[in-house]
Parts: C-alpha cells; sequence; structure tokens
C-alpha cells in the first residue's frame, strides 16, 4: 500500500483550525466547534481517530462528513479509522466478530445497532459485512478516501508521526500508527503536527492534556484523550494566518465542572503512573484507595480501587498522578473523580487533587 499525501493550496486569509483525536465523541465535537465559532469560512483540519472509543462513532462520523459537504473540511486517517475498511474485505470475518462483541461499541456496532442488526457469538460476519456495505457505503468511501498526509506550505499534518525525508517514501502504517513519536529527536523545518500518542504520557511529573508545542523541532502533538482516559480532552489549535507561530490553544471535556471553595498551594514532589509503566503491586486497601507500588520504578502510590483493573493475574492502574494541584477560590474546575481523600480535578487542562470544598455547578449555572 501507498502513502496518500495531499497537497492542497489553503486560502491564507482564512482561519485553520486543527482539532486532534475525535474518539466518537460527537458532543464534545459539537461543543468545541461553538467554542471556535466554526463557520464556513474556517478551514478544519482534523489528524484522525474519528471513531472507536468513544460512545457516538458513527453520528461522529455522519457530522464530519456533513460538514465536509460545504465546508473546507480536511480528514486524516488514523489507526482506529482502519476498522472501517475491514467491511470491505471478505477475510477475517471471526475475528472481527469478536472484536466488535468484546467492544460493544465502536463505528461497526453502531451500523449494526442502527440498523437493527443484531450481532451473537454465531452469527455470520461475512454476511452482516455485505449488508453494511450497500447500507453505509457513502460512510465507508469517506473513509476510504482519507489521506495519510495533510501537506501545505508551512505545515505537515499526520495521525502519528512523520519521519525525516521525503514524504513518498513513508509506509502508511508508520504514519498512522507510531508511539512516543516526540521522544524520537526528530526536527523539522515545517510545523509538523500529530494526534495519536496522548500527550499525556510525555511528562512523568504532572498530568498535562494540552497540546505540546515544540518550536525549536517545530513539532505539535495534539492529543488530549478524550473518550480514552478520565481526564482526557479535546484539544484544538488555531494557526494564524500572519506566518507567526502564536498559536491559540482551545479545550474541551464532557466532566461535570464544579467551583473551588479553599484556596491551595502547590505540592512537592510528584510523579505520574502512566502506560505502558502501569503495572502495580497492590499492598494494602483503606476504604476506597488501594496503596499500590509502582512495579517498574518502585515508587509507591495510593491509587482510588475503581482506577485498578487486573489481568492474566497482574494489576494495572489507569493513569494517575499524585500532584497537589494549585487552585484559588472561585476557579471553576473539570471533576475527574471524588473520592474519600479528596477531589482529583483538572484545571486549565493540567490535573491533580484538591482536598477542599467543592461546590458542584449545573449546565445551566455555567
Amino acid at each position: 500500500m501507498v502513502v496518500s499525501i495531499l497537497r492542497p493550496v489553503l486560502d491564507e486569509t482564512k482561519r485553520i483550525i486543527v482539532i486532534g483525536d475525535l474518539n466518537g465523541n460527537d458532543e464534545v465535537f459539537t461543543r468545541m466547534l461553538a467554542k471556535l465559532r466554526y463557520t464556513r469560512n474556517d478551514i478544519l483540519i482534523i489528524l484522525g481517530n474519528l471513531v472507536e472509543q468513544g460512545p457516538d462513532s458513527l453520528r461522529t462520523l455522519r457530522h464530519v462528513m456533513e460538514l465536509s459537504k460545504v465546508n473546507p473540511v480536511y480528514t486524516l486517517l488514523g489507526n482506529r479509522d482502519i476498522i472501517c475498511k475491514e467491511l470491505i474485505r471478505n477475510d477475517r470475518n471471526e475475528e472481527l466478530l469478536k472484536y466488535v462483541l468484546s467492544k460493544k461499541s465502536g463505528l461497526i456496532w453502531d451500523m449494526c445497532k442502527t440498523s437493527e442488526i443484531t450481532l451473537r457469538p454465531d452469527t455470520n460476519m461475512f454476511f452482516v459485512k455485505q449488508s453494511l456495505r450497500v447500507l453505509y457505503e457513502r460512510e465507508i468511501a469517506f473513509v476510504c478516501a482519507m489521506p495519510h498526509i495533510l501537506e501545505t506550505e508551512r505545515f505537515v499534518f499526520a495521525h502519528a508521526q512523520i519521519l525525516p525525508g521525503p514524504l513518498e517514501e513513508m509506509k502508511p502504517v508508520d504514519v498512522i500508527k507510531a508511539d512516543a513519536f516526540l521522544e524520537k529527536g526528530f526536527s523539522f523545518d515545517k510545523y509538523v503536527v500529530v494526534g495519536h500518542w496522548p500527550v499525556t504520557r510525555y511528562d512523568l511529573t504532572k498530568r498535562d492534556t494540552n497540546p505540546i508545542i515544540n518550536r525549536q523541532r517545530r513539532i505539535i502533538s495534539m492529543n488530549g484523550g478524550i473518550s480514552e482516559q478520565r481526564d482526557g480532552q479535546l484539544n484544538a489549535l488555531v494557526i494564524p494566518n500572519s506566518g507567526a507561530d502564536d498559536f491559540e490553544i482551545f479545550r474541551e471535556d464532557s466532566l461535570p465542572k464544579g467551583k473551588i471553595l479553599n484556596s491551595q498551594m502547590i505540592g512537592e514532589n510528584a510523579h505520574t503512573l502512566t502506560a505502558p509503566n502501569n503495572e502495580v503491586i497492590p499492598l494494602r486497601r483503606t476504604d476506597d484507595f488501594v496503596y499500590c507500588k509502582q512495579d517498574k520504578t518502585d515508587r509507591n502510590f495510593w491509587v482510588p480501587a475503581d482506577f485498578l483493573h487486573q489481568k492474566d493475574g497482574t494489576w494495572y492502574s489507569e493513569d494517575i498522578t499524585d500532584y497537589q494541584i494549585p487552585v484559588t477560590y472561585g476557579d471553576i474546575v473539570s471533576i475527574v473523580a471524588k473520592t474519600s481523600r479528596g477531589y482529583y480535578i483538572k484545571k486549565d487542562g493540567i490535573t491533580g487533587w484538591y482536598y477542599g470544598m467543592m461546590e458542584s455547578l449545573s449546565k445551566e449555572t455555567m
């Protein structure tokens, strides 16, 4: 398979909006567009992974398709979007059925549910595919037509990474699936803008879900982990048409909001437990917390019990930090979790612990 590259000539008088992985979360995507005051005069670039992780994969895909009918919208292929291409294959039917039934969510699940097709372990997935190809011909064609790379005069956009050298020599799999792109040490003449790898995994001292902008190496990493992580958010980057790199950052999440009632100073010696180094050894439990040792660092953490899960005899924790976040009375924050020891919150894209009182806010009071 050859890498597909789109090189449009963009209207420099228009605002360029870049949005990270949507992950099937149409509600947050819609709110983000409203926050941006998005119009058909804007150029919208979406960095792939439109579907799979969140609650509304089919609705999200159709929303993007509707926007692209009348607006300048460019969507790039992500590693999760290729699930749609499984529908045009005649093989791997049993594997696909097991995958969809294990998730009971995602694009193909949504398609079947919308079409009143019931999936069971003994379902003949070959015949289901035949039906879905007809019912969702437009959706399948839209995904199959999405390019791997978008290159403009000043930027290169891709889902996961770009390697130095001619773009045409890259392999599609290297573009849409690559871990920890920022840690590979590459630098570029043009800004390279990617999603895929959650930005929270780059900082082991605190959880920062905001885009990472490395001006020296000209790399921007965008994936805020919406629908992937409890404190995930959808990130947007607005590129000025002046040629400068004073980018604007916007963020949106689906978490409940609260008002801080007690100021709190920053804590010391913060550390983050994050995948792939998230194996833990539970030591003891108290109320709704478990005292754990991080297997690879020997650092100990108090972890909320519902953040832990076991697989094949090994315990794992969801990404979490012990960072005590500084807040001031009146701050409006996102509430990630309420526990017996305090609130796990997010302020301006930074996640941490707050130990004071909180006033919960309804959507009507926001």
